[in-house]
Formats: C-alpha cells, structure tokens, sequence
C-alpha cells in the first residue's frame, strides 16, 4: 500500500492534496502549509462550478429533492455533500450562508421550496433532514441538537430490550414527536437518522443499533440498498462505491471499527500492485469523484480513489 506521504511526492491537484493532508495525514488546522492548500481549493472549477449556482438567500433552490418546476441543476443537499467532499467546512462562506438558511428554517423564519408530500409529516421529515446536514457541518448546533436528542430517545427505547422492538419504537415514534397517527412513519434505516444520532446513543444501544443496521437486508436508504456484510463482488463498480459511502457513514460511530474487519479486509483484498485503489472511470459521479481537475490521466484517478479510501481507513 502507498502512503499519503508518498502520494504527496507528486504533483497532485489541489482537492486531493488538500484532502490528504486534512484527512489523513492530519496537519493541524493552523498549519500554514493546510492554510495555503486550502486557499488553491477555493480557487478550483470544481468549487466554483457549485458555488457560482448558490441563491442569495445561501440555498439552491429546493433542498431535499428536484421537480420539473426546479430552478437549479442541483438541490442544496447535493450542493453541500459534493462541497463537503471537496474539502469545504464550517469556515468557508459557502458552506456559512447555507447553515444560516437551515437555521432560519428551523426557527421557522423561512420555508423550504420542496413539494409538500402528505402522507409524510412533511414537517416532522424536514427538519430531520436540515438538522442532519446542520450537526455534519457544527455538531454544536443547538437547535439540531435538541432534534438529534428526540430521535435517540426513539432508538435508545426502541433497542431498550435484548432486540429491536418495532413496537417500541412506534410507541416512541409518536409520544415523542407528536405526529398524528394518521401520518407514514418513518423508519430509522436511512441516511439522515442514521447521521443525526453519532455520538447521541449509549454505548450498549449504539451496538445494537449497528449490529441491526449492518446486519439488514434493507442496507441503509438513500445510500446503499443491500445487505453491509455481504461485500460487492466487483471492486470497480458504482455498487462499490455506493458501499464505501456507507461505511464512511457508519465509520462516525465510535464501535464501528470493532465491528467492521470484513470491510477493511476486502478493501485491501483490493489494492493494486502498484499500492494504489482504482475504483474504475465508472463511478465518476460528480459527488464523490473526481477529486482531481481532470481524469484523462489515470494516475490521477488513482489518486483520488486512494485518497477518499485513506481518509476512511484513518477513521478505523
């Protein structure tokens, strides 16, 4: 396996390098050389492609999902995932004007530009989603805070005996968030839940509560569909890094890396013999690749591949 400090010996783009040096070789915030890589990051057409498509009012557009009356080619939740990705954090404007936005909406000062969907409460769902994304920017967040709090006390009872309780947790479901029962409850094995709760579950319920996510046939909604113990068979796929995405979900939870010695054995199962990952032209997404400016040389494909896996395995 190549090293990070290796992979800085080339003459990498600047959102590799900057991730390689924040992610895994782990420079201090006010390192002067992160400083300056940072700056060449703001710089790049990948950023400001995104960037430049921001509205005023720090959104774009609708948050949660597009529709045929959609005035942006991307919702701001794609916005901040593929920013986030790209290196940005809580002290870049950006990234600034849309938390002041989900702020403002979650003290109910503005509103959301999504369709309304009904059977759902529609409320109740989007201020999970704009209090997940806030927490993943500040996980000091007040306002996100209390949201992140309610949702474990649901879990907590739910995983409360020596297995899940679907009972449990519908019980909890409505006593604590007070939504009519004539509305869709909505289930715990999707993204926003399962991002909200790190850091909020005792350590006994957050082991049941993984055990129960790795171990389901469902996988995790909106990022991955199928079973977490059952590796893809190809490592050079989109499935894979559909799969990889939800590790580096669950590797926010401090029991993950005691729970995950199938995963990291088949990710280096999968290194080539030159010591880098290629995970393939095919999963270029626009999210999570490419990091680099361009992947008309392969080598910079392998690099991005090795560093967004680097970062993971720095976490386990």
């Amino acid at each position: 396996m190549i090293t990070a400090e290796e992979i800085m010996k080339d003459n990498l783009d600047p959102i590799p390098k900057y991730r390689l040096m924040r992610d895994v070789i782990n420079l201090n915030k006010d390192n002067i050389k992160l400083a300056n890589a940072k700056k060449e990051v703001l710089e790049t057409k990948w950023v400001n492609d995104i960037v430049n498509l921001q509205w005023e009012d720090g959104s774009w557009g609708q948050f949660h999902s597009m529709s045929q009356f959609s005035q942006s080619i991307m919702t701001t939740e794609q916005a901040l995932r593929r920013l986030l990705i790209l290196g940005l954090d809580q002290d870049d404007q950006p990234i600034q004007k849309a938390f002041s936005y989900m702020e403002r909406y979650l003290l109910r000062e503005v509103d959301l530009r999504d369709y309304k969907e009904k059977k759902h409460d529609w409320d109740l769902l989007t201020r999970l989603f704009v209090a997940t994304w806030m927490l993943i920017i500040d996980p000091s967040n007040e306002l996100a805070v209390e949201i992140a709090k309610n949702w474990s006390k649901i879990i907590t009872y739910a995983f409360s005996k020596d297995n899940y309780s679907h009972e449990c947790y519908k019980e909890a479901y409505y006593e604590i968030h007070k939504s009519s029962k004539g509305k869709h409850m909505w289930g715990f094995q999707n993204f926003y839940v399962i991002a909200l709760l790190t850091g909020y579950l005792p350590s006994d319920i957050e082991s049941k509560f993984l055990d129960y996510i790795m171990n389901s046939e469902n996988g995790i909604y909106y990022i991955y569909d199928s079973c977490l113990k059952t590796v893809p068979d190809k490592f050079c796929s989109k499935l894979a890094s559909k799969y990889i995405t939800a590790c580096e979900l669950l590797s926010s939870y401090s029991l993950f890396p005691s729970k995950c010695k199938y995963f990291i054995d088949w990710i280096n199962e999968n290194i080539s013999e030159d010591g880098f990952w290629d995970m393939g032209q095919v999963v270029k997404d626009k999210i999570h690749f490419p990091l680099s400016n361009s992947w008309r040389k392969t080598i910079d494909r392998k690099i991005d591949c090795t560093v967004r896996i680097q970062a993971l395995l720095s976490k386990l």
